[in-house]
């Protein structure tokens, strides 16, 4: 049996932050009662019921990241046109890396289903005595 590396306990609460926001290096590194980041990362790919609890907890996160996309997007901008350009520009930069984040962490959508993505696959056409034959 592989040594316990993290504790349920401990998980619950990275898991916990993570949804929250914060990033797994910081949740490790701002606590003395926690392991290193690398070892969480060791005990996620190592144990699948910290998987599937880790792999939760980055979906839920990715569900808050896109409400603060929107929450940027939709906020004011300032009056100066100067000011408002640039912002603009460091508000789209912002919203870019956070979507690319998103599809990264989140490419089957937050059921996390292999259903849930577009399908896709692939018709063979086949020549027999000059009739065309589909298969999929």
């Amino acid at each position: 049996m592989a040594k316990v590396r993290v504790t349920k306990t401990q998980l619950d609460f990275i898991c916990d932050e993570l949804i929250e926001g914060r990033s797994l290096r910081k949740i490790c590194d701002e606590s003395n009662t926690l392991p290193s980041y690398r070892t969480v990362c060791r005990h996620v790919r190592d144990d699948s019921e910290a998987y599937d609890k880790y792999r939760a907890a980055r979906n839920i996160q990715c569900e808050l990241l896109r409400d603060d996309i929107l929450e940027l997007v939709s906020s004011p901008l300032p009056d100066d046109p100067k000011m408002a350009m640039a912002e603009v520009q460091r508000r789209r930069l912002e919203a870019d890396q956070k979507d690319k984040y998103i599809r990264q962490l989140q490419p089957l959508g937050l059921r996390d289903k292999a259903e849930d993505a577009a399908a896709t696959g692939s018709i063979t056409l086949t020549w027999l005595g000059g009739e065309v034959e589909a298969t999929k």
